[in-house]
């Protein structure tokens, strides 16, 4: 069985000077792969050795590395921040801080016309007349100054920091609370907007500060963290087509990993091969382009038998205790952020469960309402093809997203594998009727349960990012309920599979 053995140089300064030196060590195992029809008895073993082509996505002298054309599709939000331009997030919350002000400068004025006097004496009553126990323009001088530090902090000098509006909402909630006790609510008792002015100064305080904080502040840490790391894979050739098989936030790791396990080869002048050229001709991709998608592939399956590996004290139980509804675990890693992993018991022999996972995942929808749409994009080998997914929304929490993947399966010591990776292709470009979201490594295992022949260990290693302002514990929550409700309904399923007696 060939393993790739990838080292790094030692540490360097800039992160586009990292090489790689890739070595293949050979073992003696075998490596068995089923046809592409289902039920096909057909096999066919790898040989001892493996011959790779070296990564040629990624131009390798630096020079030509920094002066690629940028991707016409991709000038969009990311490309304006990296040219120096305030992002998105940052202009809502200067926005919402313009908002802030005049909403309070608005319900004060409404409120000076409800005390009783007519016209400018109720401002002259509020303003020249100020006390802290009957007026209430101190609050919108209040919303002033957070107003003029916020703008000052985060729109002129565009600090990335959030001791500015800590500072602001801590005196602002310490100016409300005192005014609370000093203020007369009895004159104003029968005007409630005095209970509005105060309560919305304080609310909006609070959530410009958690504003900044979850949200101005990370997205723009990522921005930075992807414009020092450089893209693993070249757009396309032409300006209509040029799109990353990663998505921009999703680039390759490059992280060592010990050993790479390759299910595929490809013998030169093979029938393989002359269907790959042609999937090429069709898709319009070049040969280059697919090969990249091999190798993404590749990785994608190595690292869903690392999780299957991996010791169990380093997965986190989350819910469930029995195979029957779902035992959930998680793991938290630097690279792509928290896994899941679902195990559970199916009535079905993994191999027919492994093939109908397969070769009918585009009739899954029927079964699982999860599932909304589901279509084969592109198939690139007997074993590898790209998938379009649209899931469905979780009530009111999530919406609905749609996903592409690149999807590679084989069988290995027994164990029947299904990888997946997420991936952009020209023929899925994002659409505004859904959220993209993306899939990092994981995927599908099967496994036999001693000595029940007609039953199977299903395992899902569930590795999505789906773009939303989603808070991590509902987050978990959800992608529970997803995983559990998805085993039960794939339980089902397996019913009407078995033969009839």
């Amino acid at each position: 069985m060939p393993w790739i053995e990838v080292t790094s140089t030692p540490p360097v300064s800039n992160t586009k000077d990292i090489l790689f030196k890739v070595s293949y060590v050979n073992t003696t195992d075998d490596v068995v792969h089923p046809g592409m029809g289902r039920g096909d008895d057909d096999r066919y073993k790898l040989p001892a050795t493996v011959n790779l082509p070296g990564y040629s996505g990624y131009p390798q002298d630096r020079s030509a590395r920094e002066n690629m054309p940028v991707p016409h599709d991709e000038i969009s939000e990311s490309a304006a921040f990296a040219s120096g331009k305030m992002s998105s997030v940052r202009r809502t919350f200067c926005l919402f801080v313009t908002f802030d002000l005049g909403l309070t400068f608005i319900l004060w004025v409404i409120y000076t016309q409800l005390i009783g006097d007519v016209g400018w004496r109720a401002f002259e009553r509020q303003v020249e007349a100020f006390t802290i126990k009957t007026s209430l323009f101190d609050t919108v001088m209040m919303a002033t100054v957070r107003f003029v530090f916020l703008i000052l902090a985060y729109a002129l000098f565009r600090i990335r920091h959030w001791w500015t509006v800590a500072l602001t909402t801590l005196l602002s909630s310490a100016f409300l609370l005192a005014k609370i006790f000093l203020f007369d609510f009895g004159e104003s008792s029968k005007n409630p907007l005095s209970y509005c002015v105060l309560i919305v100064s304080f609310v909006l305080a609070w959530v410009e500060t958690w504003f900044l904080d979850f949200k101005v502040l990370p997205w723009e840490k990522k921005e930075v963290q992807k414009m020092a790391t450089p893209p693993l894979v070249h757009g396309y050739g032409s300006l209509s087509d040029r799109q990353r098989l990663l998505a921009r936030d999703d680039a390759m790791s490059t992280a060592t990993f010990d050993q790479y396990y390759s299910p595929v080869t490809t013998p030169e002048g093979s029938d393989t091969e002359e269907e790959a050229q042609g999937a090429a001709s069709r898709s319009g991709l070049t040969a280059k382009q697919l090969e990249e998608y091999r190798q993404l592939a590749t990785k994608s399956y190595a690292m869903l038998w690392d999780y299957l590996t991996m010791d169990e004290g380093e997965w986190k139980h989350q819910t469930g205790k029995t195979l029957q509804e779902g035992i959930i675990h998680s793991h938290n890693t630097k690279e792509y952020g928290k896994i899941f992993k679902l195990e559970g018991e199916v009535d079905i022999d993994p191999k027919s469960l492994w093939e109908e996972m397969i070769h009918n995942i585009n009739s899954a929808p029927t079964w699982n309402p999860t599932l909304v749409e589901c279509n084969t994009v592109m198939v690139i080998d007997n074993n590898t093809d790209i998938s379009h997914n649209i899931a469905a929304g979780i009530g009111s929490l999530v919406a609905s997203r749609d996903f592409v993947n690149l999807r590679h399966w084989g069988v290995r010591e027994g164990i029947y594998l299904s990888a997946g990776h997420g991936v952009t292709h020209p023929d899925c470009p994002p659409s505004k009727k859904h959220i993209r979201g993306f899939n990092g490594p994981g995927g599908w295992v099967f496994k036999s349960v001693p000595g029940q022949p007609n039953k199977s260990i299903f395992i899902w290693v569930m590795n999505t990012d789906i773009k939303g302002w989603i808070p991590q514990r509902l987050m978990d929550q959800a992608a529970s309920t997803v995983l559990q409700d998805y085993l039960k309904y794939l339980q089902q399923h397996a019913l009407t599979l078995q033969p009839a007696v």
